[in-house]
């Protein structure tokens, strides 16, 4: 079993994008551990799941309204696999605006 370690940057600008974060983590199997840090100004996502689902996340966030960039993507091993497994153009669809 893969883990992957995705990293995102959030726009949670209210109360109601706050509680759009775990209805959306509820809906991927694949996640087994999530954090969202409210303190940092990028209002960072850690997401640790089985597999790399960066751009289905990304998606699923911006449908919910909340608008979401992946910053970097991490395998089981601690390398980073970079962002070109983004496609910038389908996530930039649903990520609605900042």
């Amino acid at each position: 079993m893969s883990n992957y370690i995705i990293i995102l940057s959030t726009a949670v600008n209210s109360p109601t994008d706050l509680q759009q974060i775990p209805q959306v983590i509820k809906g991927f199997t694949e996640i087994f551990e999530w954090s969202l840090d409210l303190d940092d100004c990028d209002k960072i996502l850690r997401v640790v799941c089985r597999d790399n689902i960066g751009n289905e996340l990304i998606k699923q966030l911006g449908m919910s309204g909340v608008y979401a960039v992946l910053l970097e993507v991490f395998n089981k091993d601690g390398r980073s696999l970079g962002l070109g497994n983004v496609s910038v153009p389908e996530v930039a669809k649903y990520a609605g605006t900042p």
